[in-house]
């Protein structure tokens, strides 16, 4: 994972602090509102990390999304972490599995398929050869791919807290990616100013209207913006 930022947490019962890794926040909101609307009913995450986007699916896609308080998961949200120091008690709730591995090794062994991988600043620790290998096993063991990645030749990274997973190891444009019949690519900027991209990748066309509805987006214009409830209601007759 790329980690620009880090996070430090202290434990008043323990005598020391733990490093945990994150990274931008400027696409958080797009990337949820296009889950939302895949609506996967299993997801793996690659690089836990902090936990973000784990916490965040379970969140909009089971409390917000289908008001599940209990604790007792619906859906599946396995996660792979190659550095064990990262993974707290804390996921544990929120993750059906977390597996110590290295994530190329683990996607092609794994029998298990998903209806959305995720990877959150991932790639880039691959060498080239390496990631276009997980992303062409991914694509067969998932519905969607999606991925977040930094662009160009601003992100040399070392490694990080003696973890030297940390190492970004290849650049990627978003020409990379094009090369996929079914993509779809986001441009997003870093306080820094350095592109980020975040892309969904699948086998098949991409829909995303299957959740909320072919017309979901017009009613509520037409509802909420100028309000127009009315009109709804004659043409629901």
């Amino acid at each position: 994972m790329r980690f620009r930022f880090f996070v430090y947490i202290q434990y008043p019962e323990l005598s020391y602090s733990t490093l945990m890794g994150t990274s931008n926040w400027q696409n958080i909101s797009y990337n949820i509102d296009l889950v939302k609307k895949l609506d996967p009913k299993s997801i793996l995450d690659i690089g836990v990390g902090f936990g973000r986007w784990g916490i965040l699916f379970r969140e909009f896609l089971e409390i917000w999304g289908e008001r599940n308080y209990s604790g007792e998961w619906k859906r599946i949200i396995d996660g792979v972490e190659i550095f064990p120091g990262y993974i707290k008690d804390y996921h544990k709730y929120f993750y059906s599995n977390i597996y110590n591995e290295d994530a190329l090794e683990f996607i092609k062994k794994t029998d298990k398929n998903y209806d959305l991988i995720n990877c959150g600043d991932v790639l880039e620790h691959f060498s080239k050869t390496d990631a276009q290998e997980f992303v062409s096993v991914a694509m067969k063991k998932s519905r969607y791919l999606l991925i977040n990645i930094p662009i160009g030749k601003n992100w040399k990274q070392d490694a990080i807290n003696n973890n030297e997973h940390e190492k970004h190891l290849s650049k990627w444009y978003n020409s990379d990616f094009k090369r996929y019949k079914y993509h779809i690519i986001r441009k997003f900027h870093d306080v820094e100013m350095r592109e980020f991209s975040v892309i969904l990748l699948s086998k098949d066309k991409i829909k995303l209207n299957l959740t909320y509805g072919k017309f979901f987006y017009v009613k509520n214009l037409l509802r909420n913006k100028f309000g127009m409830g009315w009109l709804l209601k004659i043409i629901g007759k």
